[in-house]
Parts: C-alpha cells; sequence; structure tokens
C-alpha cells in the first residue's frame, strides 16, 4: 500500500470537489469523493504554463482504464494546472522488494502490454514506461501517468529527473519524440526489472549505460517462454520491434467474449456481395478480456445454448435498413418490427432464488432456482494454481484441468479443455476431451504453430465443437478461419477462409449447425453465414454485431446483437431478419452474454457497490427479473453459463 504522510500548512484542503486527505509524494495528494471514493490528485507546478498541458492531456480522459489508472478530471486551480485519476492500491513494481517469475511474471506482461495497447489504439503513447510507474494494484497491475511526459514537455516542464535513463529507448536517447515502438522497449526492459531487479543495459553510470543502451546487448535473466518476445522488443531498430498488439496476442492468443464497448456505424444500404473487409482494430476489446482472463483471473463466458468467403455471395433475402437512424423505418427498406410477445408466448422465470452457491475461490455468488433453464457448469480459479471446474449432474463442480478453458457440453458429461497457454513442448495446438462420468480423456490436435485455435463453442447436440483460428504472427493478428472437431471421429478439420478478418469477431454454430459470425466493414456491422469449404452462403448486413458465441435463443428461431445504433439491444428474427424486439442496455458499461430463455436475456451490469458486477435476467423490454450471480470484483473467473439439459 502507498505511504499516504499528513498535509501541511501550505497544501490546499480541497481540489476539483476531491477533499485531500494526505500526501502520496511532493507533487501527489490522496482525496476523496463525496461518495467516499479515494483518488489521486497530482497537482501540477506553480512556474509551468498550463494551458498547452491541459490540451494535450485532455485526450486521454476517453482513455479505456483497462489496466491504467484511469483519469477523472484535469483543470485549473487557481493558475495551477491539475489531474484528479483513480487510485491504485498497491506499491509501485521498483518498491516492491522482489522479482517475479513464471505465471506471476506472466500476468504482469499481459496487465501492462494490455495497457499500453489501449493507449496506442487511441493513437497516444505513454513515453515513461518504467518500474516506477507501474503499480501492483490488488485487481492487477496498472499503468500511471499515461501521456503525462507529453503533456509536460509541451509546457517545457520536465516529468522527473533521471539519474540513469535505464528504460529509455536508444531513438529517443538521440532526440527523437516518443513514439509507440519506443513504449514498446521501455516495457520489456520493465518486465526484466520484475523478473531480474535490474535494468537490461545497466552500465554502472549513466554515460555507461547510455552506451550500452545505444550499442550494447541486453543482460537478459531466465525469462522461460518471454525470452524471445522479451528480446524482440528491446531491438535496436523501432521498425523491427512488434506492436504492442502482436505482443499482447503472442502472449495469449485470446479474444473477448464479452465485452461493453459498441461499434456503431453509419446504417447499412444492401450490397449484393458483403462490402470488403476494412479492419477497423477492436483488441482493446480483446485486451479487456485478456485481462479479466490472465491478470486478475477474469471474465465471463456466454450463455452456450446447445447451440474465407467467396467474391460471388448470395445476399440476404431480407430488404436493406433505413437509409438514417433517425428516419422512421420504411416498409419498403427494412425488416417488419413485430411485438416480441407475438412471436413466442411469454416464458416464466423464478422471482426468487431457491438456493445461494458461494465459490469464494472466484468470488461468486450463485442465486439459483431448481426451475432455472441457464446455470453456471464451468469455472477457472483466479489466483493460484489456475484449476479449472465443471459442473456435474449432481451439482457439485469436479476439477478437470489446469490453466485450461473449460466448456461443458450440452449433454453435461463431456469437457473440452483449450489451453489458455499454447505450445507447451508440442508445434501443434490441441484440444482435451474428458467424460466426467467416467474420467476418459482424449486429445485432439487442431492447428500447427503459428496458428492458434481459440474461443470453443459445442453444437447445439454435443457432437461437434468448433473454434476460431487465428495467425498469432500475422501483423495485425488476424482472424483466419475455423476448426470443427467432430467427437465421435475424434478428428479436426480446419476450413481456411478468404476473409482475414478482425479478431474479436468470432465463429460460432448457428442453430441448424452450420457456422456464423459477426463482420464489421468499417461502416457497418451484420452477420454472415458460412459452408465447410468458407464460403458465405448467406449475409444480413442490417443487423447490427452480435456479442459473443450465443446470440441465438434457444429455439434458434432468433438472435440478439447490439443494434446498429449502437445503442440497446436488438432481437432479430432468424429466418428472414425482421427485428422483433429493441432492449434498453441496463447500463452503458452492460454486456450481452446470451439468452436465458426464449423470452428473457442475460446480461452483465456493475453492481450497486464499486468494482462489482452481477448476472441479471431481464425480459425483452429490459426489465429486471431476477439477479443470477453476484460478482465481489469486477472480473469474474472465466466463467461459463449454459442450458440445463431438457429445458
Amino acid at each position: 500500500m502507498p505511504e499516504i504522510t499528513g498535509l501541511r500548512g501550505d497544501d490546499p484542503a480541497e481540489v476539483a470537489g476531491y477533499r485531500l486527505t494526505g500526501r502520496l509524494s511532493s507533487t501527489v495528494y490522496a482525496g476523496q469523493s463525496a461518495a467516499g471514493e479515494t483518488v489521486a490528485v497530482r497537482l501540477l507546478p506553480a512556474e509551468m504554463d498550463p494551458e498547452p498541458f491541459l490540451r494535450t492531456i485532455e485526450p486521454l480522459q476517453a482513455l479505456s482504464a483497462v489496466s491504467t489508472a484511469q483519469i477523472l478530471a484535469t483543470g485549473l486551480l487557481g493558475e495551477q494546472a491539475y489531474v484528479v485519476s483513480e487510485y491504485v492500491d498497491g506499491p509501485a513494481l521498483e518498491a516492491a522488494g522482489r522479482t517475479l517469475n513464471g505465471v506471476a511474471l506472466y500476468r504482469l506482461a499481459v496487465g501492462t502490454i494490455t495497457a499500453l495497447v489501449a493507449v496506442h489504439q487511441a493513437d497516444l503513447v505513454h513515453g515513461d514506461i518504467r518500474p516506477g510507474n507501474v503499480l501492483l494494484g490488488p485487481d492487477g497491475p496498472r499503468v500511471i501517468d499515461v501521456g503525462l511526459e507529453r503533456a509536460m514537455a509541451a509546457s517545457a516542464i520536465s516529468t522527473r529527473k533521471v539519474a540513469v535513463p535505464a528504460y529509455t529507448a536508444p531513438e529517443r536517447l538521440r532526440g527523437a519524440p516518443p513514439r509507440p515502438p519506443a513504449d514498446v522497449f521501455s516495457w520489456a526492459a520493465t518486465m526484466v526489472f520484475a523478473a531480474s531487479g535490474s535494468a537490461p543495459f545497466e552500465g554502472g553510470s549513466m554515460a555507461g549505460t547510455v552506451d550500452r543502451i545505444v550499442n550494447g546487448e541486453p543482460d537478459l535473466p531466465d525469462l522461460g517462454e518471454l525470452h524471445g518476445l522479451i528480446a524482440a522488443c528491446l531491438a535496436k531498430d523501432p521498425a523491427t520491434r512488434p506492436a504492442a498488439s502482436d505482443v499482447l496476442l503472442r502472449l495469449v492468443g485470446q479474444t473477448s467474449y464479452l465485452t461493453g464497448q459498441v461499434v456503431t456505424g453509419e446504417p447499412p444500404s444492401r450490397p449484393t456481395e458483403p462490402p470488403p473487409r476494412r479492419r477497423v482494430s477492436l483488441l482493446p476489446l480483446a485486451a479487456a478480456f485478456v485481462v479479466g482472463a490472465l491478470v486478475s483471473g477474469a471474465g465471463v463466458y456466454a450463455v452456450t445454448g446447445g447451440n474465407a468467403p467467396a467474391r460471388t455471395v448470395t445476399a440476404a433475402t431480407s430488404p436493406a435498413s433505413p437509409a438514417s437512424p433517425a428516419s422512421p423505418a420504411s416498409p419498403a427498406a427494412t425488416p417488419t418490427i413485430t411485438s416480441a410477445q407475438t412471436e413466442a408466448p411469454l416464458e416464466k422465470v423464478e422471482k426468487k432464488a431457491a438456493t445461494e452457491t458461494k465459490l469464494p475461490t472466484i468470488g461468486v455468488t450463485l442465486h439459483e432456482h431448481p426451475n432455472d433453464p441457464v446455470r453456471l457448469v464451468s469455472y477457472v480459479e483466479s489466483t493460484g494454481s489456475f484449476t479449472s471446474y465443471a459442473r456435474e449432474k449432481s451439482g457439485t463442480f469436479k476439477a478437470v484441468g489446469v490453466t485450461e478453458q473449460p466448456l461443458l457440453s450440452p449433454g453435461g458429461d463431456w469437457v473440452a479443455l483449450n489451453p489458455l497457454l499454447k505450445f507447451q513442448g508440442s508445434e501443434l495446438d490441441q484440444v482435451k476431451f474428458t467424460k466426467l462420468s467416467t474420467g476418459e480423456s482424449f486429445v485432439v490436435s487442431t492447428v500447427k504453430k503459428p496458428l492458434q485455435s481459440l474461443i470453443p463453442v459445442w453444437s447445439r447436440d454435443g457432437g461437434k465443437l468448433l473454434l476460431s483460428v487465428y495467425n498469432r504472427e500475422s501483423k495485425p493478428a488476424r482472424l483466419v478461419g475455423f476448426v470443427v472437431i467432430d467427437l465421435a471421429t475424434r478428428k479436426a478439420v480446419h476450413v481456411e477462409t478468404e476473409y482475414l478478418d478482425d479478431a474479436t469477431l468470432t465463429y460460432t454454430f448457428a442453430p441448424d449447425g452450420t457456422i456464423a459470425r459477426g463482420y464489421w466493414d468499417g461502416k457497418r456491422g451484420g452477420i454472415e453465414y458460412y459452408d465447410m469449404v468458407g464460403q458465405v452462403t448467406k449475409t444480413m448486413h442490417w443487423v447490427g454485431l452480435p456479442r459473443g458465441a450465443s446470440w441465438f435463443s434457444p429455439s434458434g428461431k432468433r438472435f440478439a446483437t447490439v443494434c446498429p445504433d449502437g445503442k440497446s439491444f436488438c432481437v432479430w428474427d432468424t429466418k428472414g431478419g425482421a427485428r422483433q424486439a429493441t432492449v434498453p442496455f441496463g447500463h452503458s458499461n452492460g454486456s450481452f452474454l446470451g439468452w436465458f430463455n426464449e423470452t428473457h436475456l442475460l446480461v452483465q451490469d456493475p453492481g450497486k457497490k464499486k468494482g462489482t458486477q452481477v448476472v441479471k435476467i431481464i425480459d425483452l423490454v429490459g426489465v429486471t427479473e431476477r439477479v443470477l450471480a453476484d460478482f465481489a470484483k469486477d472480473d469474474p473467473a472465466l466463467i461459463q453459463f449454459a442450458r440445463v439439459q431438457g429445458r
């Protein structure tokens, strides 16, 4: 915990409505909001020109808070500029007093590079990555002072006095401005410090260190699987270093099942072919999942309800959507909107839970009823050995693996275990299958390195497993196809697709057993259906973007997406694409998880207490019927909700 000392006589009592409670350093104070939340308040030197500083720091307020200390407010106190940011209750890496290895080092690497991904995707740079700017918070590492050096430089003020520029990229020592490759270099040097307690170019003096950074080779400790990646990031030539996004995907190779971010665009026109792909990176969304899954051990799988294209493609038969989201829908231009209740009888949801089940190792409390058609069926511990658990038909949870993503089949007996750490002793990616009732197990190889198979989804009959395939070495990493594993034959079929698409829009099984996925062309989002040679057979370009892998309802007659306007969830008819319901977001940071029954959705929203989350059952007008689970922290540990067999 950072040391907080008392205020001095000349210190202000309040800044921007935050009451100051103590000093964290000579320029940073601890403060408290009216709601009692602790913040960090930096008061800039009185001699600096505040206007250029505030202009430079302003874009950082919109930055994703994934693994960074979020900026809450900026402004002037008299003639002094201030920055109010999220308080991280943990020591700086340089003061932690210990070195890291194994899983701990891996988690630190993922968390901190995730922060850089978010910064760089916002067309910003950090400019000052070092052990003093990485805090080891209780919910994972946080990178602080993002962009502060650049903002201070705009006012001709140095952010800090550097005794030894041990973490500075060689091009910056030659006078180049801070750019993303320099951040990657500094990140790698900081990871070396985390593993060894010293900088990789330590030269005994400033001159010696500068000479080693510019001309010498780094001293690298035993970094395990990170060794080659860290060495590549410390290359002298910035052009040869991997981008932060590539580093992240090489480390984890995972993408988001759930995201709270909504991608919007202009409403679609009706093409006869899918428009050519123009890559719009959604990697910060993937980063959010990665941090949850492997940094704080968190993330939520969508409900699994049993449930590259050729140039010439058959277009969807449904009419196009309206020309403007503000314009009334024309019957000739958009699918007919019907009442959801006329399409399916309103299904009952038990208003009160009958049992409460606590899973203390992941901080989750389940509020279940015997009549629920959906329940939690698997999870991964967020600390310790990262043990994977699957729920037996009796209701008890059984340990089934370690550092593996468990996915229980619709039949409730077979568990697919997808390794979170790939290529451990083999060039082949593999999936392990274990039968809960007998302990029988077997392994199926999917693709060969550098490809990876991720985001498993069971078919509705439990006979096949679908995984999305990524090229981990392409720049940027792309979704390049899918793999289908047949449980009966124990063989995998790898299907390449012509479109190399965004990594966050993964494949899933459609109700009829064909393959479907969302797509984003830079202007609009929709869905596509594929055959087993990778060709698109149908597209619905007006429906918006699906989330996760479980957007089809239990009957398969409808599916849900984030609406094209990005302001609500839309429910569509699967056959023709007519809109059946528009469901308002419960919270701006909420996420769609899947279907509870035919007329209710599962969503994840922030809880009443800061840092908590809830999974809620809502109807198709957005009314909450019941809370299904409480999460004691923002991101619970790799949880899978799934349908109960026969319901």
